[in-house]
């Protein structure tokens, strides 16, 4: 959690947001969850409907993630045109 200085976490987030959509798909996915959830759903069973929604938004989150990071390491490895800083 803690690998990235504040300037660099800030920098990944706009990447994943303007070149992967992360908000797009995060709003996309969100916005009709919550009005199934209180407009369709039992009371009894929201908490469970909201746990297995997240548990898929977890997966899209993570995919998106890492093509962020495919494409941060492919171009890091291009910076020199030899080798890429490792930390």
């Amino acid at each position: 959690i803690f690998r990235y200085t504040v300037v660099e976490a800030l920098a990944r987030y706009k990447d994943d947001v303007m070149k992967n959509g992360l908000l797009v798909k995060y709003w996309s996915l969100w916005g009709p969850v919550q009005c199934l959830t209180f407009g369709v759903v039992p009371v009894h069973l929201r908490i469970a409907f909201i746990a297995v929604i997240s548990f898929f938004w977890l997966i899209i989150f993570s995919s998106v993630s890492a093509k962020g990071q495919k494409e941060r390491e492919l171009e890091c490895s291009l910076e020199d045109g030899v080798s890429c800083r490792i930390d």
